[in-house]
């Protein structure tokens, strides 16, 4: 945890940092609450770097056990729990909250005592430290990769035609459960037939069809809430010669952005670089998303791969490649892979096949 706190006390240019995001807090002290509508927040003073934590009193033998900090204040239901803010940071002082977390009645109690001048965001500064991850990290998001890939392998063992795309995602859910994840990390999101072409597809009681594309985009929450996100289309049966064409471009795309993920490329480079494969084949006006993004803790997060970011891979990124051609009468394709970005190579968490003849499924 100092390292991590060290780190965001050095980037932040307040006196006082305000995480209130539970992910985030996670991050810098390794206690995983949910603290519902209670007030939890970690007070960070950047320049002695005392820390203090303001959660629900119920939660205290949770926090006691998995954290060490400088002051812990619980709370009860009856309490004004701001009211520790107050005690803890002088009125004079500047603060730096989470602005896309801090919800707007706590905004409101935070100016009764600070003057709106004295209030800064510090989601930058928590947005690139949460984007840099270390071997440990590695090793973890490496075992949820694992724990979805094997589920993914049970689904070869069956027949999947006949089934509604809901039987599939239970059945996967099951079974990476079996390997220990704690729970999704979203979906499963199983899309079969003209229903692939729809990036964001809700899972329903489609039946599964022999000649459908059959579109899985899935990933857990491992036990140590490390999370994973992978795509992969198969093919029901037999493909179709356009079925073929579509697939071998949406791969190629992947494998050209993979081989450009290399420290210190753009990434707004490794966008167009994918994306030129399936314009060059016919397929530009079907791919209408990034090529990829950030994750860790949390599905998305820093950095964001998209075209017009002007940011450079760094060390310890860990990014999605996943590009897509989805046409609205025939089905839609995406493979997607995790890369870790390490100082002279890149490294891919993901083996699951995904050459056409492997994607074939009876």
């Amino acid at each position: 945890m100092t390292s991590k706190i060290e780190a965001l006390a050095e980037s932040v240019k307040a006196d006082y940092s305000l995480i209130s995001d539970p992910v985030n807090i996670f991050y810098f002290t390794g206690v995983h609450l949910n603290p519902h509508e209670r007030l939890l927040l970690l007070v960070v003073d950047n320049k002695t770097l005392e820390t203090a934590m303001i959660f629900p009193a119920l939660d205290g033998e949770t926090v006691r056990a998995n954290t060490k900090l400088t002051t812990y204040l619980p709370h009860d239901d009856k309490d004004d729990a701001f009211q520790y803010v107050f005690d803890t940071i002088a009125e004079n002082k500047t603060i730096a909250v989470e602005g896309e977390h801090l919800i707007y009645s706590r905004y409101l109690r935070l100016i009764e005592k600070y003057a709106p001048e004295n209030i800064s965001t510090l989601d930058n500064e928590v947005n690139y430290l949460r984007g840099k991850k270390n071997e440990h990290d590695k090793a973890e998001i490496q075992r949820a990769v694992e724990m979805t890939e094997r589920a993914l392998e049970d689904l070869k063992t069956i027949t999947v035609e006949g089934k509604t795309e809901m039987e599939i995602s239970d059945f996967l859910v099951k079974q990476f459960k079996s390997y220990g994840a704690a729970g999704p990390s979203f979906g499963p999101s199983v899309l079969a037939g003209k229903k692939s072409a729809m990036p964001h597809g809700d899972t329903g009681t489609d039946v599964i069809k022999r000649g459908d594309f059959l579109l899985i985009d899935f990933g857990v929450v491992s036990d140590t809430g490390y999370v994973s996100d992978m795509t992969r289309t198969f093919i029901v049966g037999e493909a179709t010669a356009e079925q073929e064409k579509i697939y071998k471009t949406v791969l190629i795309s992947n494998l050209e952005g993979i081989k450009a993920s290399q420290k210190g490329t753009v990434m707004g480079d490794i966008d167009r670089t994918s994306r030129a494969v399936i314009e060059e084949a016919g397929y530009g006006e079907y791919f209408m998303h990034r090529i990829g993004h950030g994750l860790g803790l949390d599905v998305h997060e820093a950095p964001s791969v998209h075209g017009g970011n002007t940011d450079k891979l760094e060390a310890g990124h860990v990014i999605t490649i996943e590009p897509g051609i989805y046409i609205p009468e025939i089905g839609g394709v995406r493979i997607e892979d995790m890369l870790y970005i390490d100082e002279d190579t890149t490294y891919n968490f993901n083996s699951f096949p995904k050459d056409f003849e492997s994607m074939i499924i009876k």
